[in-house]
């Protein structure tokens, strides 16, 4: 049983070291928030940090934890995680400090020849400042460049 323990575990570990082959991307998502993203690799993890906006004129900066996992095909990894955002939005007809949590559920597909990556995702948030709101429309498109 600890031979197979050990094993799995490893196979986790070599399947997860290979999710990226890159270290960083910076790149744009066009979504329910659009914007600029920049992501960070730390072996199967990352964390991805963005300045976006919606047609609302809400502008958020956010950070999220990634979990990441190759799935599908040589180059696809799924992705989720975490994080908080602190922004600026329209509360009440004026503007308002906001301050919530998200979270994040992706597909990413890094093109093996070239340093580019496309992504699709969902990115829920819930403001907890100026009041407590929903914001469960936002789904993105995403491209980066890889280095």
């Amino acid at each position: 049983m600890k031979k197979f323990l050990m094993m799995a575990a490893l196979l986790v570990a070599t399947l997860t070291v290979s999710a990226q082959d890159y270290n960083w991307a910076i790149g744009l998502r066009a979504g329910g928030f659009s914007g600029l993203t920049v992501k960070k690799n730390n072996g199967g993890n990352a964390l991805e940090f963005g300045a976006s906006w919606n047609w609302n004129n809400n502008i958020n900066v956010d950070g999220v934890y990634l979990w990441q996992t190759p799935v599908i095909a040589d180059g696809f990894t799924l992705y989720y995680g975490a994080g908080a955002y602190v922004g600026l939005w329209e509360h009440e007809a004026a503007s308002a400090f906001a301050l919530g949590a998200e979270g994040v559920v992706g597909l990413e597909y890094k093109i093996p020849s070239v340093p580019l990556a496309f992504s699709l995702d969902y990115r829920p948030g819930l403001n907890v400042l100026p009041a407590i709101a929903g914001n469960l429309i936002n789904f993105g498109l995403g491209v980066k460049f890889c280095f």
